[in-house]
């Protein structure tokens, strides 16, 4: 995978973006032949050329590095539908093209093969690696939840039964059905561009048609 621009301001990585995308590829190689099981920081600083003590220094940890892992590669779907810079306007906007947008990117992301056989590696690495599992979901599908939800509350999408985040959740999952469990098997998505924006747009359709929208007008 490679990394964004936006890791120059991120607490917790690698300022030269460089060493950012050979750390990352070494967790792909990793994974590749050995399995979670054969993550190390040492590892990882062999294969991607960059000492230890920098890699100790900036993370701290496996967790903390396999956190940051998952972490840019799901904030970096968001940027791509400049969803920050969106969400903090305050004149109303056309709700459904973005959440279509954000949906997408969404969607493409997971279905990318080296994110499916990360995500296989985790659910294949048994109960103990338990405590990283749950990190990895706060950081990634969790987090996706939440950022989801934050923009229904932002556009008044209301709900009797269930709060922002649990909305921003059920889109989420909504968004994968139908399809994710062909991509987890093959590890690659089998539909076209114009095959997913249909899937995506359908979905979104029908879960505001079961929303209350408030006029933030």
């Amino acid at each position: 995978m490679a990394a964004s621009s936006n890791l120059k301001n991120s607490v917790g990585r690698p300022v030269d973006h460089q060493k950012t995308e050979m750390m990352f590829d070494a967790i792909d190689l990793i994974l590749a032949n050995e399995g979670i099981a054969g993550l190390s920081i040492e590892k990882i600083a062999k294969n991607a050329g960059i000492s230890k003590a920098t890699l100790y220094r900036r993370f701290g940890s496996i967790k903390g590095i396999l956190a940051a892992y998952v972490d840019t590669f799901t904030q970096n779907a968001f940027n791509k539908v400049h969803y920050f810079e969106r969400i903090n306007q305050t004149t109303p906007f056309e709700l459904e093209p973005l959440l279509n947008q954000m949906g997408i990117e969404l969607m493409t992301l997971v279905s990318n093969p080296k994110v499916v056989a990360f995500d296989n590696a985790i659910l294949a690495s048994g109960p103990k690696f338990k405590d990283l599992k749950q990190l990895l979901y706060s950081n990634g599908p969790h987090k996706a939840a939440n950022q989801i939800g934050e923009l229904l509350k932002h556009a008044g999408v209301t709900s009797s039964i269930f709060d922002f985040n649990e909305l921003g959740d059920l889109l989420f999952h909504i968004w994968r059905s139908g399809f994710y469990d062909q991509v987890k098997i093959t590890g690659e998505m089998k539909i076209e561009n114009k095959e997913l924006e249909q899937h995506i747009a359908d979905r979104t359709r029908f879960f505001l048609s079961k929303c209350l929208i408030e006029d933030l007008k």
